[in-house]
């Protein structure tokens, strides 16, 4: 049986509304406001060698996504493997030292350096020394999450 165009025109918009229903619906990122975050707020996650913990996920008044989070690496520890993603992300080393693969490149980098890793580039890091380092990670993960 043929459809006319008139029911098509009719039809395709209930169907792009239960197509939309059928998609998974993202949690609301709040909007960023003026706050303290204090440490002792923020339990970590992970173990002796490695963990972390999430500051906030939250947008600016133009709808751009932002995540900070501080992670702890014990000595010889990696990260995660090298991998890529398309949100830049900035670091602050703030305790050790890191050593940053970046497309394959690696440098080793003090306590007060910051590393950016651009969008879609292979990266990942690594403690390469006998203490812990820390380091925090701002994400710019863009308009959507």
């Amino acid at each position: 049986m043929p459809i006319s165009r008139r029911e098509l025109n009719l039809l395709l918009p209930a169907l792009a509304a239960a197509a939309a229903q059928a998609q998974p619906q993202k949690a609301p990122v709040p909007t960023m406001t003026s706050k303290a975050y204090p440490t002792g707020d923020f339990p970590y996650k992970g173990n002796d060698t490695k963990r972390s913990r999430q500051f906030f996920l939250a947008q600016t008044h133009a709808g751009f996504k932002v995540e900070m989070h501080e992670t702890n690496l014990g000595p010889g520890i990696e990260a995660h493997p090298p991998h890529k993603h398309i949100h830049e992300e900035i670091m602050v080393v703030t305790e050790g030292s890191l050593e940053a693969n970046m497309d394959g490149v690696k440098t080793t980098v003090p306590a007060g350096s910051v590393l950016v890793f651009g969008s879609n580039r292979m990266h990942n890091v690594r403690n390469p020394g006998t203490v812990m380092v820390k380091y925090y990670v701002i994400e710019l993960r863009g308009m959507d999450v």
